[in-house]
């Protein structure tokens, strides 16, 4: 009978693979999930949600040289931003890092040893910030496992599933998309977007350009606006399930995605809105030039200067659209009224 022969294996390789197994049971630096008190994510690091829908990480636009912390869906070819922790507050290098402050809680973006950027307008000492598979960034105190601050509060100018568009009449809290200034930077630019529910039978997104109404979508009814009719069209890559909720205490809008890889509304610099595959426009794609109220269009009783009905086409107009925003509320949780220069990271301040 054949016996079986007995293999020593050197203590020294059984702690090896030990190790080996340690490490690939945990995220490697650049594929964590979460950043606890003493981490620092730096620009060559990243966060990745469990299941690696979305990334987190710091970007530099090449036209611009400005740096922010950002979050896209990792598999987007084109790694479109669907949130910004800094739009305001642009670093003018890659050096930046974040981290949860040690004194205040919360979470900041540092350069230079000094933190220069408050992304949560909430923190404590014992928190943890993770980033989930919906895309939202969220700061828990682990002490009782209640969120502090989340990224979903404060959107950006892309509504991606699950986030609101609305208000919380109890709290205050009002969810607002805001246009980027222009394709290359992310400041507040001229265009929001709200939802308005003024009866439980009246219930519109909103656009506004300078403060000003410009654009409705008329009534929500059944899974579709009055004025989005290209949304949930049968030729559409993405299929979005609409709804809304309107009480005492909270009146938004929300939906869910049935079908796309990146679904994603995103309200652009010129005042559309674009479908997932930043191809398709769910509203009419002309423009609302102020003297029309067809398509969702408000007429606007004061024209600008440079432009007369009928008149389409003006450059000076195009141009002051894209520069005379600044007296815009940022939509982040950076509590800034206005875009400011960007910021040297690697500038020592007292």
């Amino acid at each position: 009978m054949a016996t079986q022969k007995q293999i020593n294996i050197p203590p020294v390789l059984v702690l090896f693979f030990f190790f080996c197994a340690f490490l690939f049971s945990h995220h490697k630096a650049g594929e964590v999930t979460t950043i606890r008190a003493g981490d620092e994510l730096n620009s060559t690091s990243q966060l990745v949600s469990e299941n690696g829908n979305f990334t987190l990480g710091f970007f530099t636009i090449p036209t611009t040289n400005y740096t922010y912390l950002g979050i896209w869906y990792t598999g987007d070819d084109q790694a479109r931003k669907v949130w910004v922790a800094n739009p305001n507050a642009p670093l003018v290098n890659n050096t930046g890092a974040v981290k949860i402050d040690n004194v205040t809680g919360r979470l900041v973006i540092t350069g230079g040893g000094r933190s220069i950027v408050n992304v949560s307008t909430e923190g404590s000492v014992n928190s943890s910030v993770t980033l989930e598979d919906t895309g939202n960034f969220a700061m828990t105190d682990q002490t009782d496992n209640r969120v502090l601050w989340d990224s979903f509060d404060y959107p950006c100018n892309v509504l991606l599933p699950g986030m609101k568009l609305g208000y919380n009449l109890t709290s205050g809290r009002n969810w607002i998309l805001t246009s980027w200034l222009s394709g290359d930077i992310a400041a507040s630019g001229a265009f929001t977007l709200s939802w308005e529910a003024t009866s439980s039978e009246s219930k519109e997104l909103v656009m506004r350009r300078r403060s000003e109404l410009y654009w409705t979508s008329g009534r929500l009814d059944n899974q579709t606006f009055e004025f989005m009719v290209m949304l949930n069209a049968p030729f559409s890559e993405y299929s979005y399930r609409l709804s809304d909720v309107y009480s005492d205490e909270v009146k938004y809008f929300s939906f869910n995605a049935v079908d796309g890889n990146t679904p994603m509304w995103t309200l652009t610099p010129d005042g559309q809105i674009l479908d997932g595959d930043s191809s398709f426009y769910i509203k009419p794609f002309e423009f609302c030039y102020g003297y029309q109220s067809d398509n969702g269009c408000l007429a606007d009783s004061d024209l600008p200067v440079c432009r007369s009905q009928n008149d389409k086409q003006h450059s000076a107009c195009e141009e002051q659209s894209v520069w005379l925003i600044f007296d815009f509320e940022p939509v982040s949780g950076l509590h800034m009224s206005a875009f400011v220069p960007p910021i040297d990271s690697t500038i020592q301040r007292s």
